[in-house]
C-alpha cells in the first residue's frame, strides 16, 4: 500500500469514529419530558420543547393539592420552558382541601371532572377565553358560593355544576346557548339565574331540585326545555314561557309545589305528561289558543285549584 492509499485510509477511519461517536451520544439523550412538578403543581407535557406545552395534571406522588393554588401561564423545567394551555381530567378531583384556584389565560380547556368534589372551594377565577369546561368540571363544589363563566363558552355541559349546594351566584355569557343535562341539578341555595338572551336549549334535569330559585325569567329565544328541567324547584312562584318555545319535556315543573301562575307562549308542538304535576299552589296558566291541541288532563294532576285562562 502506498502513502497515498495510506492517507485516504487514515482519513476514512477517522471520519467513521466521529460519526460512530456522534451516533453513541444521540443514543444516550434523556427520555421526552412526560410528567413533571414545580411550584407545588404538577405537570403533563403534551408538546415538547421549542414550542413546549403542558396541562396540569392530578397530583404526582407524595403530593396533594391544598389552600390557595395560582398556576402560571409558563413554567420551567431545567432548561425548557413550557407553557400551560389546559386543566386536564381529574386534574384537582377529590382535592377537599383546596380553597382558591386561579388559572392563567393560557388556559384554553378544563378537562372532565376537574374540581369534582372539591369540597373546600370557595373561589374560582377563570381565564377570560377558555374555549372548553368539561362535563362535571365542578360538581359537588358544596362550599363554592359564586363563579362567572367566560364569555365564548357556548354550552353549559353535563352536570357541570351539579349539587354545588352552595352556589348562589352565577354570571353566564351570552355565547352560551344551551344549559346541558344536569348542569345546576341540586343547586339549593341559587335563588335566581339570569339566562343568556340568545339562550335556545335547557335540556334534561338542568335545574333540578333547585329547591331555592324562586324566580327564574326565559329569554324569546329558548325553543326547548327537557325533561324535569325544573322539577321539585319548591320555591319558584312564576314563570312565563316564551312563545319560541316548541317542546315543553315530560314533568318539566312537576312537584313545584309553590308555583301559582304560569304563561304558556302560543308555539307550542309538544307538551309531555305530568308537567305541572303536583304543583299543589297553582291557581291560574294562561295559554294561547294553539296551546289547547297539545293540553291533556295528566299534565296537571294535583292541581287541585287551577283555573285556565285562554289568551284570545
Amino acid at each position: 500500500m502506498n502513502a497515498t492509499s495510506d492517507r485516504l485510509l487514515r482519513h476514512v477511519m477517522a471520519v467513521i469514529a466521529v460519526l460512530a461517536a456522534v451516533v453513541t451520544v444521540q443514543g444516550k439523550r434523556p427520555a421526552p419530558l412526560t410528567d413533571f412538578a414545580e411550584g407545588g403543581v404538577s405537570y403533563r407535557v403534551l408538546k415538547p420543547a421549542p414550542e413546549g406545552t403542558v396541562e396540569v395534571r392530578k397530583p404526582l406522588a407524595d403530593m396533594s393539592y391544598s389552600g390557595e393554588i395560582i398556576v402560571p401561564d409558563s413554567v420551567r423545567h431545567g432548561e425548557t420552558w413550557f407553557r400551560v394551555v389546559a386543566v386536564g381530567d381529574a386534574a384537582f378531583q377529590g382535592a377537599s382541601l383546596l380553597q382558591s384556584i386561579r388559572l392563567p389565560e393560557s388556559v384554553k380547556n378544563i378537562g372532565a371532572q376537574a374540581f369534582d368534589g372539591c369540597s373546600s372551594l370557595r373561589r374560582v377565577v377563570l381565564p377570560s377565553r377558555i374555549q372548553s369546561i368539561h362535563m362535571a368540571c365542578f360538581r359537588y363544589c358544596t362550599s363554592l358560593d359564586s363563579v362567572r363563566v367566560p364569555e365564548g363558552l357556548r354550552i353549559i355541559e353535563f352536570a357541570l355544576f351539579s349539587h354545588c349546594t352552595s352556589l348562589r351566584t352565577v354570571t353566564l355569557p351570552e355565547s352560551v346557548h344551551e344549559i346541558g343535562e344536569q348542569a345546576f341539578a341540586y343547586c339549593t341555595s341559587m335563588e335566581t339565574i339570569a339566562l343568556p338572551s340568545r339562550l335556545t336549549a335547557i335540556q334534561k334535569e338542568a335545574f333540578l331540585a333547585c329547591s331555592g330559585m324562586q324566580r327564574i325569567a326565559f329569554p324569546a329565544t329558548l325553543s326547548r326545555m327537557g325533561v324535569r328541567a325544573f322539577s321539585n324547584c319548591i320555591s319558584l312562584r312564576e314563570v312565563e314561557l316564551p312563545n319560541a318555545l316548541r317542546t315543553l319535556g315530560e314533568s318539566a315543573f312537576e312537584g313545584c309545589k309553590s308555583l301559582e301562575q304560569a304563561t304558556l307562549g302560543g308555539g307550542l308542538v309538544e307538551m309531555g305528561d305530568a308537567v305541572f304535576r303536583n304543583c299543589y299552589a297553582m291557581k291560574l296558566l294562561r295559554v294561547a289558543p294553539a296551546c289547547k291541541s297539545v293540553m291533556r288532563r295528566s299534565q296537571f294532576a294535583g292541581c287541585i285549584n287551577l283555573e285556565i285562562m285562554i289568551n284570545e
